[in-house]
């Protein structure tokens, strides 16, 4: 009895070290290939452990290692995007890589090369109609905090709020962009007064229609990165408006109406019906490790609409 006594004291205690005495969510390793998703879901803004929004925010870095698009954790080695902020670097993926933006201590790396890139087959740049893209990895985002985040479930509508996600690259002219990632509350409009702050009777199908910061410096546009409701990913940052004038609306495709192509992608790619670049990655320089100084006392994170209590990380 004793002997069993002193085995679950070890275990409780290794345990203790490796979770934070919070709500927080540290996961007891990296996502692997056959990760089920729902085994690695967001659990929302009470579930963030550290200074992050979640272990599902990523941004997707091109060949020289600058910031393209921001993007959403969707699946092992799929990551959701927009097609028009991606489109452009389709034909050059060599040293593209997608990385995470929640770090904990025990992390030594949390990016991932991109293999290949699917789009909508009625999607036209710089046009709104089905601005998605899935991006396939070569291998899945490590890190202790990475995380999948839900597809949207709700239908959007007016007056809804809604929080983006952003770092201000599209902001350069007023802010210069930030290293870590923001957030905004926007608040949805319909479709009718969409068109007329637009000018424009043409709003695709697939669009969503968001009301902007008065104040430039608060304005958030990056294309790719997404809006949220709740825990769920219900829109991405789409193509046709500025921080510049936050007169004009903010356009977001709408993940709900595009939720057939994603899935349908996923399955495709699951069944092998979609093939793996056969390019020859060359060495690229890998970003650099994001390192955390250990802290002596709790740290008070606000996020959102929530306080986490977090304590140091014991890998």
């Amino acid at each position: 009895k004793m002997g069993l006594s002193k085995i679950w004291l070890l275990v409780s205690c290794l345990l203790w070290t490796c979770l934070p005495q919070s709500q927080g969510t540290v996961y007891p390793r990296d996502i692997l290939l056959k990760t089920p998703k729902f085994r690695r879901v967001w659990g929302g803004v009470q579930s963030n452990t550290g200074p992050n929004f979640g272990g599902w925010l990523l941004r997707i870095l091109n060949g020289d290692g600058n910031f393209a698009c921001g993007a959403a954790y969707y699946a092992p080695l799929l990551v959701i995007t927009s097609a028009n902020c991606i489109y452009p670097y389709r034909n050059s993926l060599e040293g593209a890589t997608v990385e995470g933006t929640a770090f904990s201590e025990c992390d030594r790396e949390n990016y991932a090369d991109i293999d290949t890139i699917q789009f909508p087959e009625k999607f036209i740049y710089q046009k709104l109609y089905m601005d998605v893209a899935v991006v396939r990895l070569r291998d899945p985002v490590r890190g202790r905090l990475t995380e999948f985040i839900r597809l949207c479930s709700v239908k959007v509508q007016p007056k809804m709020q809604m929080v983006v996600f952003g770092w201000g690259f599209d902001n350069t002219e007023v802010e210069i962009p930030s290293s870590d990632p923001r957030n905004v509350t926007v608040t949805i409009i319909s479709i009718k007064e969409c068109r007329q702050k637009f000018k424009s009777p043409k709003i695709a199908s697939t669009s969503i229609c968001a009301r902007q910061p008065k104040n430039p410096k608060q304005c958030l546009y990056d294309g790719g990165s997404p809006l949220i409701y709740g825990r769920e990913l219900c829109g991405v940052v789409s193509f046709g408006s500025h921080c510049i004038d936050t007169s004009r609306p903010g356009m977001y495709t709408n993940i709900r109406r595009v939720k057939r192509f994603i899935t349908e992608t996923e399955e495709s790619i699951n069944a092998g019906d979609v093939f793996r670049s056969t390019k020859v990655v060359k060495e690229t320089k890998k970003p650099p490790k994001k390192t955390i100084k250990p802290k002596s006392k709790p740290v008070k994170i606000q996020r959102l609409l929530r306080t986490v209590m977090v304590e140091p990380l014991v890998c």
